[in-house]
């Protein structure tokens, strides 16, 4: 359906979230847009998860596996659990350590933001609250996989 159309998602679930600020979408967008994230993915990941080596652009090995992939309205995600990040490999992200040190933010947020100690600037969630968008856990993390090498 969308292939054929060379829809970047990435690009696409960002330009989403612009307008519709994270809110749930409607089920007929929420369903198509959840299509084009599935029919994109790329080839080595798997729904189900897998026990693989999951590294940053610029090398940095940030997990050992993931559970699953996680589709939601704004893109698709490798759900990581505490046991398989590599946390030495791990900051927060500049500029957003308010997340989990004021305390007006620290217990509503939806997650905290990391990033890997090198010059990616990978987005990597700590999930702190469920959404209504996504099937997202929360003592969980997640990372796109177009941010990563998968190896």
């Amino acid at each position: 359906m969308f292939l054929d159309e060379k829809i970047d998602p990435v690009a696409y679930a960002e330009e989403l979230a612009k307008k519709r600020k994270y809110s749930k979408l409607p089920k007929d967008l929420s369903l198509s847009s959840r299509m084009l994230y599935l029919e994109s993915l790329p080839q080595e990941v798997k729904m189900e998860g897998d026990r693989v080596g999951l590294y940053t652009k610029s090398g940095t090995k940030v997990a050992t596996g993931y559970s699953r992939t996680v589709i939601g309205d704004y893109g698709s995600f490798l759900e990581i659990s505490k046991h398989d990040m590599i946390r030495e490999s791990l900051c927060c992200k500049d500029g957003e350590q308010y997340r989990f040190k004021d305390p007006k933010y620290k217990d509503s947020v939806k997650y905290y933001w990391y990033t890997a100690k090198d010059d990616s600037d990978i987005k990597i969630y700590f999930q702190q609250h469920g959404v209504s968008y996504a099937d997202y856990q929360p003592g969980m993390f997640y990372i796109s996989p177009y941010e990563l090498i998968i190896k």
